[in-house]
């Protein structure tokens, strides 16, 4: 056996195509940086509004797509980026060994990245600078698959 520098999984052979560094293992940390920052920086600057939890879902139901200009296109592309390195780290936290564990790594990076971006535009209601819109969450959506597939 010829010494790579890179630790495997013990149960996975060096070189088969399915292993991946220990790294791996370790790869929650920056997604729990990663998703401070992005709570962090949908909420800036951070003035919050107290507004009736049964106001808020009515306003959050009547949310709508909106017509993009060029100051919202900017926009929409910055909240698909912002979801792309989350997904990528997130789906790559719960990578495994088998197929199962891939499957399941790619619907929990998926599950938890549409409900963040879901989350975070029903939260901006209560910071009125903020607006919430269905563009937003779908371009997260892309996003978030488009780092999972940047994963496998």
């Amino acid at each position: 056996m010829v010494p790579t520098g890179v630790h495997t999984e013990p149960n996975v052979r060096p070189g088969h195509k399915y292993s991946r560094p220990v790294l791996v293992r370790w790869l929650y940390l920056p997604a729990c940086f990663y998703f401070v920052f992005v709570v962090y920086g949908s909420l800036v600057p951070l003035n919050f509004t107290p507004l009736p939890f049964a106001e808020a879902i009515e306003r959050f139901r009547q949310i709508r797509f909106l017509n993009l200009g060029i100051g919202s296109r900017a926009d929409w592309v910055a909240n698909g980026l912002l979801m792309i390195p989350l997904a990528f780290l997130v789906c790559g936290s719960f990578w495994g060994n088998t197929r199962g564990a891939r499957l399941g790594a790619t619907f929990v990076a998926l599950i938890f990245c549409v409900s963040l971006g879901i989350a975070i535009e029903f939260i901006q209601i209560f910071f009125p600078p903020r607006t919430v819109s269905q563009n937003d969450v779908f371009a997260q959506t892309i996003g978030s698959v488009i780092g999972i597939v940047l994963w496998w």
